[in-house]
């Protein structure tokens, strides 16, 4: 098995090497399908009217899966909320439908939309938009080529000013989350969210950079030793020390492993500090945890608290204190920290930023500024890990 692995590896590379070359604007087909995502867009967001401008390409408007018109290269066409239908208009036309459909007719085409009400910023997108209605609202989603989504997620993300190794390694976290967190939204009809709940995805990439390190990445993720997608955690900055899975989420994942971190720590991220009020932290923990507040000992303790290395608990004597809950109640950036008593406040002065497990994006993006790979960048954060195409995973598994 591990020879057939390694060499069907070796000839995956070769073959992707040798492809370079082709066009990046294309429709990804896998066994004859189409390699594309349902994202649902403004998931948050109530909206009632948005307008739709084409940009590239050419669209064909369905209504109720019925041919209605070509959306041209001077189309503005509106849809709005009415009731429990989409009030699809154009200058030369007005129709009531369940649900409305923006084409693509050719691969490279893409559209803006606007929403009107409320009043967003107009975005850009490739590909297929979809419309219909749900609780009062209109249910925007578009159907995408995933790797169009992995790059302008890339660039919603982490913005486009970074060196092209690291682009490599977000493409390809970026799209074994997708990838592993694929049925996330399947009973609502799409599959990912475009917030942070899944990943941040605004519209289309404008970076040349991003867009080649999506196509050279064409396909990547990254699975275990039995062929399974991994959990592609990711996060700011690790302080200098990333955590274990099991330390955060209550679970042990093999490529989740801690390791130290010395490339994120002059990085923005690296330290922070927060003051809180003495009485507001001491009656928070007598609250929570019924800690003894009126012991002087006991006091000091949670008034003075050392983390040389990453710990999980505040106290671990007869006090479990989970440091995760305590970021999260005094919304602090991480869980890194230690605690001075400054007079009438406590002093947090932290390390790092986010949960902390798995790849460190600031640390990584030092890697690829040093000359570190995008493989060594991958494998340094996570442990015993496999870069494969997405569509060999049932070849992996048959084996």
């Amino acid at each position: 098995m591990k020879k057939i692995f390694w060499l069907f590896l070796f000839l995956f590379f070769v073959g992707h090497l040798t492809s370079a070359s082709a066009h990046t604007d294309r429709y990804r087909e896998v066994n004859g399908k189409e390699q594309t995502i349902s994202i649902r867009l403004f998931n948050s967001y109530n909206i009632s009217s948005i307008n739709f401008f084409h940009v590239s390409g050419d669209y064909s408007v369905y209504g109720d899966s019925i041919k209605l018109f070509e959306a041209d290269d001077i189309s503005f066409i509106s849809v709005l909320l009415a009731g429990d239908s989409v009030l699809l208009q154009k200058s030369n036309f007005s129709g009531k439908f369940r649900s409305v459909r923006f084409v693509p007719v050719a691969a490279a085409s893409s559209f803006k939309i606007k929403s009107v009400q409320p009043d967003y910023k107009i975005r850009t997108y490739d590909d297929e938009l979809q419309i219909s209605t749900q609780f009062k609202s209109l249910r925007i989603i578009n159907r995408v080529d995933i790797e169009k989504y992995v790059a302008g997620v890339v660039q919603w993300e982490v913005g486009t000013n970074n060196p092209q190794e690291f682009n490599k390694v977000k493409t390809i976290v970026c799209r074994t989350y997708a990838l592993g967190n694929w049925r996330r939204h399947e009973d609502e009809g799409f599959q990912l969210c475009d917030e942070v709940h899944c990943q941040v995805f605004k519209g289309k990439t404008f970076s040349q950079n991003i867009d080649r390190a999506a196509f050279e990445t064409s396909e990547y993720i990254l699975v275990d030793d039995s062929a399974r997608i991994i959990t592609a955690a990711f996060y700011s900055n690790c302080g200098g020390q990333t955590m274990n899975s099991e330390d955060v989420w209550s679970k042990s994942v093999l490529c989740l492993r801690s390791v130290n971190d010395t490339f994120c720590l002059r990085r923005a991220n690296a330290v922070w500090e927060k003051r809180i009020p003495k009485d507001l932290w001491l009656d928070y923990i007598k609250t929570k945890y019924n800690y003894p507040v009126n012991d002087s000992l006991q006091v000091r303790k949670v008034l003075s608290f050392d983390q040389p290395n990453r710990k999980v608990y505040l106290l671990n004597d007869d006090y479990f204190i989970p440091l995760k809950f305590v970021r999260e109640d005094m919304k602090l950036k991480s869980t890194f920290f230690t605690i001075r008593e400054e007079g009438e406040n406590v002093l947090f002065t932290g390390r790092g930023f986010g949960h902390g497990v798995g790849l460190c994006q600031e640390g990584a993006k030092r890697m690829a500024e040093l000359g570190y790979s995008y493989i060594k960048i991958l494998n340094y954060y996570y442990a015993n890990i496999h870069l494969i195409r997405f569509s060999q995973l049932d070849f992996f598994k048959a084996e």
